[in-house]
């Protein structure tokens, strides 16, 4: 029972883990006996077996970053994100999303049979099916270099416009894209839909004026925020053994919010759907 979520003595990476969302799944990772290999752009100050620097918009960081961590990998926890505004558009697509999808492919062959894959999308992304043209547009842009090209064009620029929502949204259309081809390899890969967080990431968006008084149109039934620990939690669940069955699954982490909007009960400001 000591190891029934799997992880003692296996290898995990996670991106964004020097804070919010990705420094709870570290430390929970801690606690349940996983080697933890943190990725920031910034210092990691847990005791993990390794923190390495990579800048996730820059392919030749992430491929650097790859070559330091272990050849058999049991869980990517890809967590780092920033908010648009304040972060560029093109910033924001390259590490929300294109930097997240070639580090993924990058590590692909060194996951072991029956491993996970867990993101952090967003509420906001699950307005992505009366987005889907665009977002299929924009991912027929398969590699690392065209996607960063097309999002500097004007059609890139266009519909990329509402930067944070369209990376969340591009997101989880490939977990949907790649779990049928993922399971063939006995891979799993899932994304969460959290609700308002309490992290540096909502301090950001304070500070652009798109504070409580906002977000709080977004906060689950019993009006409460989460923490990044609850997140992690989360998705350290999600990765687990016990979650062994469960794959391309979107899964809104939110107290009810998605519920209430699904009964009709609350209004749907962000044109969301399961």
């Amino acid at each position: 029972m000591n190891n029934i979520l799997g992880y003692q003595n296996e290898n995990v990476v996670v991106t964004g883990a020097a804070s919010g969302m990705g420094a709870g799944c570290v430390q929970r990772l801690l606690e349940v006996g996983a080697n933890v290999y943190a990725l920031d752009i910034n210092d990691v100050d847990a005791p993990v077996s390794k923190s390495i620097k990579v800048n996730i918009m820059d392919k030749e960081s992430i491929t650097a970053a790859v070559a330091e961590l272990p050849g058999e990998i049991f869980s990517l926890f890809n967590c780092a994100g920033v908010p648009c505004p304040p972060a560029p558009t093109y910033n924001t697509m390259m590490i929300n999303f294109v930097g997240m999808r070639e580090l993924t492919r990058q590590l692909l062959p060194r996951m072991k049979k029956n491993s996970s894959i867990a993101s952090v999308s967003s509420t906001a992304g699950m307005a992505w099916r009366s987005n889907r043209g665009n977002v299929d547009t924009f991912l027929a842009n398969d590699s690392f270099e065209s996607a960063a090209a097309w999002l500097q064009t004007e059609e890139g620029s266009a519909i990329s416009a509402d930067a944070y929502a369209f990376s969340k949204q591009s997101m989880i259309v490939y977990m949907f894209n790649n779990a049928a081809e993922l399971a063939r390899r006995h891979i799993r890969i899932n994304t969460i839909c959290p609700s308002p967080t309490e992290s540096a990431f909502t301090e950001q968006m304070a500070e652009i004026g798109l504070g409580r008084d906002i977000t709080d149109f977004f906060t689950p039934p019993n009006g409460l925020y989460a923490t990044g620990s609850d997140m992690g939690d989360a998705l350290v669940a999600i990765n687990s053994n016990l979650f062994r069955f469960v794959s391309g699954c979107l899964i809104p982490v939110d107290w009810g919010y998605t519920a209430e909007i699904t009964a009709g009960q609350r209004d749907n400001l962000l044109n969301i759907s399961l």
